[in-house]
């Protein structure tokens, strides 16, 4: 009987004898391929993930792990240069036009604008500014300006004495400037912000300061009463001679009204002497002429006999009214005058002034505003410039 019919030996079972007389041939190994870089970090980045159950990862698998590295690895990369390169030059200029402009808001409020509510509010538009556009489109002169204008109005109403004056006070309290509320709303009205907020209105505290002044000092003897005159110091002993330049060019004392002025009393004593002649000769005679005119008298007796009803006092007064400016004025149109003359002033100054003009009154010079020009001045400047 035939094994592959007999029952007792199942089909195939005589194959497993043929199989183990006959060695299978084991498959041969390939050559192992040297990684690249990327591929190494992926077989290692691979057995992380490793299954338990089903042993190593597959290479479909490896390689989109690799993709997806490399893709982030991309992505760091265009963040970094986009953080190094543009983000963070832009937030650097932008922090930069935010100080800046932080530094206008603090420097046009202060001093009692400080804690304006409209400092906070643009503090706050500035800060909270995602770009440039955004920072330059706060516009703090032009809000600091209104605010200025409104807070000095209302203060000079407040703080203007019984001649309706008010005194500027600027920064510092580096000069001071009596002047009518009216000219100090015009200043008020035509400045802006970087002006004002370094000056501040109050109300004026002034005396009067008796000085001694030479001619020269006392604006060539041609200021009257009433003239409003800057003072200004001198940086040099004699006037003129070894002079010391200063480049300061605003006045120590602004506003000053003059209130009385004195000359010696030689300058009132008058003692002059005309004479004409001629000779008129006919034949042998000779008939010598001569009218001589003198006049003397002395400006103080005049008025002290009019005191005591010597004189008519009215038309003395009349004639002698300014007598002092009247005789500058002649002087200064002949262009000949007692240079020597000088001169005792009362005048109307800030009392915080009054110790350094009382130190410095042998080298203050007076001046007069061209604004405030007097008459006579107003005409020279007007006659030079009409033509």
């Amino acid at each position: 009987m035939k094994k592959e019919n007999n029952p007792s030996f199942p089909k195939g079972f005589g194959e497993l004898d043929d199989l183990k007389n006959n060695e299978i041939p084991k498959p041969k190994l390939k050559d192992k391929k040297e990684l690249t870089p990327i591929e190494a970090f992926n077989e290692k980045l691979g057995s992380l993930f490793k299954n338990k159950n089903s042993g190593n990862v597959s290479d479909e698998k490896k390689r989109k792990i690799g993709k997806i590295i490399m893709t982030a690895v991309i992505l760091t990369l265009i963040i970094s240069a986009y953080y190094f390169i543009i983000y963070e030059p832009a937030q650097q200029e932008l922090n930069e036009a935010k100080t800046s402009k932080l530094n206008e808001l603090h420097s046009l409020y202060k001093g009692p604008m400080a804690d304006a509510g409209s400092a906070f509010t643009l503090e706050k538009n500035i800060k909270d500014a995602k770009n440039l556009y955004e920072v330059e489109s706060v516009n703090v002169e032009k809000q600091a300006t209104a605010d200025w204008k409104k807070f000095h109005i209302n203060t000079i109403h407040r703080n203007t004495d019984q001649f309706n004056r008010t005194m500027a006070v600027h920064e510092n309290n580096s000069r001071n400037v009596v002047m009518s509320s009216a000219e100090a709303i015009e200043f008020v009205n035509n400045n802006n912000a970087i002006k004002l907020c370094d000056v501040i209105f109050e109300k004026p505290n002034t005396v009067s300061v008796p000085i001694m002044v030479s001619r020269l000092q006392a604006g060539a003897g041609l200021v009257n009463v009433g003239s409003v005159v800057d003072i200004y110091k001198s940086n040099n002993d004699t006037l003129f001679a070894n002079s010391t330049p200063s480049n300061k060019s605003e006045a120590d004392v602004c506003g000053c009204t003059v209130l009385s002025i004195m000359r010696y009393e030689d300058n009132g004593e008058i003692d002059s002497e005309y004479s004409k002649g001629n000779t008129v000769v006919v034949g042998n005679n000779t008939n010598p002429n001569e009218n001589t005119q003198t006049f003397s008298s002395n400006v103080l007796e005049m008025l002290k006999g009019a005191i005591i009803q010597g004189y008519d006092e009215k038309s003395t007064v009349d004639m002698l009214n300014s007598y002092g400016v009247k005789l500058s004025n002649y002087e200064r149109q002949i262009n000949l005058g007692d240079l020597d003359a000088e001169y005792m002033l009362l005048l109307e100054v800030p009392q915080d002034k009054v110790n350094f003009i009382i130190n410095n009154m042998d080298h203050i010079v007076l001046t007069i505003p061209t604004a405030k020009a007097p008459s006579w001045m107003a005409g020279e400047i007007n006659s030079t410039y009409s033509g």
